[in-house]
């Protein structure tokens, strides 16, 4: 297996996007309908493996895993999420995918890059074609390097759309520091769920507002929380320290008392004796099984406070010092919208609330 020094590729990775440089060659055109593509787990294999063979001249290129039988088979793993997954997470957020562990994805779990491996016909097979092809034309060190290069080239330019996406202008809103205009803006918003995204934005957003920055508020992707071991809630806060002091879990369709029973099961795991579990605007639920179930678990020492989105923003805008506007809860809402990666319409649709708003 070879080894690559994740020190000396971190300093490559940085050196090379310092002045990257578009190769306008078919290798370099190839690389930039990658990066642009719909699959985001070849997004991460390309960069991957490129920056890899820039490290070291003995790597295959094509190789995924360590046990692949190549003799220059690699553990691309390892070196993506130690490199890669920081890299992107701190110069170009989100312009890759914004994921965590890329390669626990099906299509990165395979030995190497082959034609025979599992992928849905159609497009990311036309995909998966144009990386061998494109990958396999790149034999030495010296061409990686140029080709990682024409790569984060064109990362700088899908990242300035991103940052497009994700931006919205400050607006002249009337009253737009009054606590009731900031309810009534937070009771547009949740008119939508859109796959139960909405509301756990609203809640980091106002959590984010309501402990000025003396904590920091980390949301989950949504339907992924519990994904790394890290994760506890649909929203984590933590101390200065880095340690977690609470935990929210956050509901926007049915639930039942099991699940707030698997909620506070989770939060005693992690050692939270005092917990949220907020729920949506249109939600349905038995609220005399689920409110005496927490408070069952609650004489336990596990104290779950079950309450709605509402009365929650009522809440924290009351125990709040200082004026609140329209523009920061908008600013923070994309800001953590693009934590998550989320979907293009929740993003739109808080764009649209929010100059509607500005009217």
């Amino acid at each position: 297996m070879q080894k690559i020094d994740k020190e000396e590729a971190e300093k490559i990775l940085l050196k090379t996007n310092e002045k990257p440089i578009f190769q306008n060659d078919p290798i370099g055109v190839s690389i930039d309908f990658i990066l642009k593509g719909s699959h985001k787990t070849y997004r991460y294999v390309l960069v991957t493996a490129l920056l890899a063979k820039s490290v070291n001249k003995d790597v295959d290129i094509l190789s995924l895993q360590a046990k692949d039988s190549s003799v220059g088979a690699y553990d691309a793993r390892s070196l993506c999420h130690k490199v890669i997954v920081p890299f992107e997470r701190s110069t170009y957020p989100n312009s890759l995918g914004g994921s965590n562990e890329p390669f626990l994805n099906k299509p990165a779990r395979f030995q190497r890059l082959a034609m025979t491996n599992a992928v849905r016909s159609g497009n990311d097979s036309k995909i998966l074609e144009s990386m061998i092809n494109t990958l396999s034309e790149i034999k030495t060190k010296e061409q990686a390097q140029i080709y990682l290069s024409s790569a984060l080239y064109t990362l700088q330019h899908i990242y300035s759309e991103v940052k497009e996406k994700y931006s919205i202008p400050d607006l002249e809103i009337e009253d737009e520091t009054n606590p009731q205009s900031i309810l009534d803006y937070v009771n547009t918003l949740i008119k939508n769920s859109f796959e139960g995204e909405m509301c756990p934005l609203v809640v980091a957003a106002i959590e984010h507002l309501y402990y000025k920055g003396a904590k920091t508020v980390v949301p989950h992707k949504v339907n992924e929380s519990g994904a790394s071991s890290k994760e506890v809630g649909d929203i984590d806060i933590f101390d200065n320290a880095k340690q977690l002091v609470s935990s929210i879990e956050v509901k926007d369709k049915d639930f039942t008392k099991e699940d707030v029973e698997h909620a506070i099961a989770k939060f005693a795991q992690a050692q939270i004796e005092k917990s949220l579990f907020i729920f949506g605007k249109h939600v349905n639920f038995e609220q005399h099984e689920v409110h005496e179930t927490a408070a069952v678990l609650g004489k336990k020492g596990y104290f779950c406070s079950v309450v709605s989105i509402l009365d929650f923003v009522r809440m924290r805008l009351y125990s709040m010092n200082g004026d609140v506007s329209i523009n920061q809860l908008a600013h923070l809402l994309l800001e953590y919208a693009k934590q998550i990666n989320a979907k293009d319409d929740t993003i739109e649709w808080i764009k649209t609330c929010t100059i509607e708003f500005g009217l």
